[in-house]
C-alpha cells in the first residue's frame, strides 16, 4: 500500500496512519510516496514514517527517474513514479500484486484499516480498480462540478461515471497490471482520467462505501484550480475517445482565468497557467 505525502505538513499524520496499518497480516509492503520540497533534504515525514514501522519504505519522487518523464511535480506524476519504483526497484509481481493507494491527510478520527480492507477486498473478489466512497460534510468540488460534469454528456458507455459517489476520492485500489495499463494525468486530472479509462477501456470496477470521512480543507483559489483541471481533464479525455468534438477552432484552454470583487469592493484578477502532462501508461516503458 502507497501513501501520498508532501513536504511536512502530514508527518503525524503518517505516523499514525502507519502503526495502525501495520497491524494488519495481508499487506505485504507499506509505501511513503513522499515529494520533498527541498530535494537534497530528509524531512520530518520521512523520519516519523520509519519511526512508525520498520516495514514502512520511503519513495522519494524528486529521486526517481522514469524514461519518459522530466522533472514534473503532481499527484499523478508521483502516483506514476511510486509504480515504477515498484516494478522496476521493488519488484513487484506486475501479476499477483494489488496496489491501494491512500492520501495522507485523511483526518486521523475517520481513518481506518477499513480503508485498506474494502478497497483490497474488492481486488481480492475480482475487481480491476476499487474506489473509494464516502459521506463528506464538504466535498465542493464533488458535489458541485464533478458529479454535474459527469451527468453533462449523455452516452451510455459514459453512464457509469456517474455511478462513482466520491469520483475524486484519493483512495483507490487496483491490481498492478491495471495501473500499468491506464493513462496518468499530472496534477488535478489524475483521478479524473484513470476513472474515464477505467470505464471506457471495460476494466471491472468497484465502487467501496467507506463510511464517513474529511480531510484538510482547501482555500477557495485552490478549489478553483482543482476545477479547471476536473474540466479541462474530462473534455481532453472525451475529445480523445471520440465522444465530443471542438469546431470554427475552439480549444481547450491550459490557463484560468477569472475577475472578481473582493470584499472592499475592488475589481480583482486571477490567472493560472494550469496545464498539465498527459502520460502514457506505464505498460508502453516496461
Amino acid at each position: 500500500m502507497i501513501f501520498s505525502t508532501f513536504g511536512e505538513r502530514e508527518a503525524e499524520l503518517i505516523y499514525q496512519k502507519i502503526r495502525l496499518i501495520e497491524t494488519l497480516a495481508c499487506i505485504d509492503g507499506i509505501f511513503v510516496s513522499h515529494r520533498r520540497v527541498d530535494d537534497d533534504k530528509e524531512e520530518l515525514t520521512e523520519i516519523r514514517a520509519k519511526e512508525a514501522s520498520s516495514r514502512a519504505k520511503v519513495i522519494v519522487c524528486n529521486a526517481i527517474n522514469v524514461p519518459d518523464m522530466g522533472l514534473e511535480k503532481g499527484k499523478g506524476a508521483d502516483m506514476r513514479r511510486a509504480l515504477y519504483y515498484l516494478i522496476t526497484g521493488y519488484k513487484a509481481d506486475i501479476h499477483n500484486t494489488v496496489v491501494v493507494f491512500l492520501d495522507a491527510d485523511v483526518l486521523a478520527q475517520y481513518f481506518g484499516t477499513h480503508f485498506v480492507l474494502g478497497l483490497a477486498g474488492a481486488v481480492l473478489q475480482g475487481y480491476d480498480f476499487a474506489k473509494a466512497s464516502f459521506w463528506r460534510q464538504m466535498g465542493r468540488v464533488k458535489k458541485y462540478v464533478a458529479q454535474p460534469l459527469f451527468s453533462a454528456i449523455a452516452h451510455s458507455n459514459l453512464y457509469p461515471l456517474r455511478e462513482f459517489a466520491y469520483p475524486l476520492s484519493g483512495e483507490v485500489a487496483g491490481t498492478l497490471s491495471f495501473f500499468t495499463k491506464v493513462s496518468f494525468w499530472q496534477m488535478y486530472g489524475v483521478e479524473t482520467g484513470i476513472n474515464i479509462d477505467a470505464v471506457l477501456s471495460n476494466f471491472k470496477v468497484a465502487d467501496v462505501n467507506l463510511g464517513l470521512y474529511d480531510h484538510e480543507h482547501h482555500g477557495d483559489v485552490n478549489i478553483q484550480k482543482m476545477s479547471f483541471g476536473i474540466i479541462r481533464t474530462f473534455l481532453l479525455q472525451l475529445i480523445e475517445y471520440g465522444y465530443i468534438e471542438l469546431k470554427n477552432g475552439a480549444e481547450i484552454s491550459d490557463i484560468f482565468q477569472a475577475q472578481y470583487i473582493d470584499e472592499h469592493g475592488r475589481r480583482q484578477s486571477l490567472e493560472f497557467n494550469l496545464s498539465e502532462k498527459k502520460y502514457f501508461p506505464l505498460c508502453t516503458i516496461i
